[in-house]
């Protein structure tokens, strides 16, 4: 059986591994934290990691974190891991988010009007979309991602992601959606994962500065939903934002907040030598 998604070896690469409960696979990463502590991660960009199962079963993964010999640990939940769940001793508890929007048989009628009138209006300008499942396109994604997170003044980790996305291009669970002004210049793009669970996650994506650039992410998104919808998908996730802007540009799709968790294990000292990463493994989804 192939395997896909966050579990799978294109994504996992050398330095990843699979924790598994009664079925439940849960993909994890091993690393140092600046060369120097070792640490177990949720993988690079695939912080919607199936975190599912009965409760048995989750308490189960539960126990098998805390056996992993490794001075830190942080974990995403993923949305669907149950409430109840209670963090290991000691270990922190971290609310974060998504937003998810239900792909059903007639989902464009009850998205918001202002987004049908942005898309249409891309269109009148002769703005095109193109749908790619294959390798093709991916530079575009790569590129504009980069730009949109230096743009924020935000590390990219380039080196990684480029070979990600060249190992995950390939396989039939992605596919990225570029959106072309009249000129033909890409000034949308957006790379998609579709998961086991029949949810298509917004993974990577960016945008040039322009006028013309936030009614081409509209158009690049309605596309890429009714396409993984074809494809048989039943939750479009947009990947959640701690940018308040960028959450009130999902929200104004019609999508709800679905609560996540993260649980964070650390020495204490290190958050004392390393306060700026300890802020970034602990904020706080914008919703608690």
């Amino acid at each position: 059986m192939t395997t896909t998604g966050f579990v799978s070896p294109e994504w996992l690469g050398k330095d990843g591994f699979i924790l598994e409960e009664d079925g439940t696979q849960i993909p994890l990463h091993s690393t140092k934290l600046k060369g120097l502590v070792s640490l177990t991660c949720t993988p690079p960009w695939a912080l919607h990691v199936t975190w599912s199962g009965a409760s048995e079963t989750q308490e189960k993964l539960k126990r098998a974190l805390t056996r992993l010999h490794t001075s830190v640990v942080v974990v995403d939940l993923g949305p669907k891991a149950l409430p109840g769940l209670e963090p290991p001793k000691g270990w922190v508890d971290v609310p974060r988010h998504t937003r998810q929007l239900a792909l059903n048989g007639a989902f464009e009628g009850t998205l918001p009007k202002t987004r049908i009138k942005q898309a249409r209006r891309f269109e009148r300008e002769s703005g095109t979309l193109e749908i790619h499942q294959n390798s093709n396109g991916w530079d575009d994604v790569f590129k504009l991602h980069l730009a949109s997170r230096d743009r924020k003044g935000l590390h990219a980790h380039p080196k990684k992601l480029e070979a990600l996305i060249k190992d995950i291009s390939c396989t039939d669970w992605t596919f990225c959606v570029l959106a072309r002004n009249a000129q033909g210049e890409c000034i949308a793009s957006g790379g998609f994962v579709i998961l086991p669970d029949h949810t298509c996650i917004y993974a990577f994506g960016g945008q040039t500065r322009s006028q013309a650039s936030g009614r081409a992410s509209v158009s690049m998104l309605l596309e890429a939903m009714r396409h993984a919808q074809k494809q048989g998908c039943t939750v479009f996730d947009f990947g959640g934002s701690q940018d308040p802007g960028v959450d009130r540009f999902y929200a104004e799709f019609g999508s709800d907040v679905v609560f996540m968790r993260r649980w964070v294990c650390t020495p204490r000292w290190l958050r004392w030598i390393f306060p700026r990463v300890w802020r970034q493994w602990t904020a706080p989804s914008i919703h608690r």
